[in-house]
């Protein structure tokens, strides 16, 4: 299962979040990605609520996470940027994330099964960093970059997978130009598609924009794939509802099945995406 974007404090809606999870036991996934945003000011306070909510999924399957632009003290990325107490600034803009959440900031998780599958995630959040500038002033601290550094990262977890396995990196930034928001998440997204795609990748998963969205990308990755899960939460785009992707992998295909908020019947299958695997067509 891949959801996005929960921001606890006063974004937050409970019912959605108990629904999620009432959702996460009947579907029983082998895994949960969660791409990022657990907070809306990154404060103590948010923190502690979304640690708890992830210990409670995790009675019910293996979950991996990744920080978001809103989990990142900007003041730290700021520093950083100014060269000003250099891994100082670095530690300290990500301080409240690795010490509730999870110190590894590019974590990655085994999935066993025939095929498996090795999700290897990527930080995009770096806040206010050079990597991340745009022309938009508008993006400042909100737009993310993929680095040299996290994608060794990415190399290294997917070393260790079988040759059928599917290979799946998770950002939180989204690399597709939005269709309601009109941007893209990423300041250098060909690059990283491509780079991704020359790894082996076969499905991207992100969040950030806060509008489910499936697409395959045909220039410089062909048949990349790319999961874009919507928010839990009351922060959303042009009236579309709050949203998580269920993500079946199976020898031949990747089916990915959005689920979307239903008040008040909760998740609801919604759309379906099915698409050929890149592994199937290489060993073919």
């Amino acid at each position: 299962m891949h959801t996005s974007d929960l921001h606890f404090g006063r974004p937050a809606v409970e019912e959605q979040l108990d629904s999620l999870k009432s959702s996460i036991v009947e579907l029983a996934p082998d895994a949960v990605a969660v791409s990022g945003d657990l907070t809306q000011r990154c404060s103590t306070f948010e923190f502690l609520k979304a640690r708890a909510y992830l210990d409670e999924i995790r009675e019910t399957a293996p979950v991996i996470v990744i920080p978001g632009n809103h989990d990142v003290r900007w003041i730290g990325a700021v520093a950083r940027n100014l060269d000003v107490w250099r891994k100082t600034a670095h530690d300290f803009k990500y301080s409240k994330y690795t010490r509730h959440i999870s110190p590894e900031l590019n974590p990655s998780l085994e999935v066993p099964g025939t095929p498996g599958a090795v999700i290897a995630g990527c930080n995009t959040a770096h806040g206010i960093s050079r990597g991340s500038l745009t022309r938009r002033f508008r993006d400042l601290g909100v737009i993310g970059h993929v680095n040299q550094r996290d994608l060794r990262k990415v190399e290294e977890a997917f070393a260790h997978a079988a040759p059928d396995d599917a290979r799946v990196v998770m950002i939180h930034h989204n690399p597709i130009r939005g269709a309601v928001s009109g941007r893209h998440g990423l300041a250098n997204t060909r690059q990283a598609l491509r780079s991704f795609a020359d790894l082996g990748t076969e499905l991207v998963l992100c969040g950030h924009d806060h509008q489910d969205a499936v697409h395959t990308v045909e220039e410089g990755a062909p048949g990349l794939v790319v999961s874009t899960a919507g928010t839990i939460s009351n922060r959303l785009r042009a009236g579309r509802p709050s949203s998580f992707n269920l993500v079946e992998i199976d020898e031949s295909n990747l089916r990915i099945t959005t689920y979307s908020w239903r008040n008040p019947e909760g998740f609801a299958p919604s759309r379906e995406h099915s698409f050929p695997r890149r592994a199937a067509s290489r060993s073919a």
